[in-house]
């Protein structure tokens, strides 16, 4: 009898082929202990040879943290290449998509802000009689935005003054 350890590689492996082989494999192994800053918010997706200049690390990333895992991309290639001991991955590709990534905090998951009723039925009274659906529901989001800045920044003020 063959032990589950030995199988999984053979099965693994060709799956694993389509999307980067043993080096994929192999990060995908370490990457929790490799990158524990980015592991909760990003993962490795594929690895695709793109000529003599290396290779490309895709990484699904939740968009809100984004900006900070591209800020800390020769971070990790450096300790990517470090644990290959050679230079593997010349560059990291970010794919935004909250679905399949778990986030500390889902930025979609919090209650908008209040908005001023007042600005806001002032700022759509007109807005009822325009036949453009689309212009309407366009003109209606930009008012809800204003009111709800309004009513931050008035709250903002208050508390600035207790």
């Amino acid at each position: 009898m063959k032990q589950v350890g030995q199988l999984f590689g053979k099965v693994a492996g060709k799956a694993f082929s389509r999307h980067g082989g043993e080096v994929m494999m192999e990060l995908s192994r370490v990457w929790e202990s490799l990158c524990p800053e980015v592991a909760a918010i990003a993962r490795p997706e594929g690895v695709k040879r793109s000529g003599p200049g290396g290779a490309t690390l895709r990484l699904r990333v939740h968009p809100a943290r984004a900006l900070e895992v591209q800020m800390m991309e020769p971070v990790l290639l450096e300790r990517i290449n470090g644990h290959f001991g050679r230079p593997v991955i010349a560059r990291l590709r970010l794919v935004q998509a909250p679905e399949d990534v778990p986030v500390e905090a889902d930025v979609r998951s919090e209650e908008p802000p209040a908005l001023d009723e007042a600005l806001l039925r002032g700022m759509t009274r007109e807005l009822d009689g325009m036949e453009n659906e689309g212009l309407r529901a366009a003109l209606r989001r930009m008012a809800e935005g204003v009111a709800r800045k309004a009513t931050k920044a008035s709250g903002a003020r208050k508390n600035s003054w207790e």
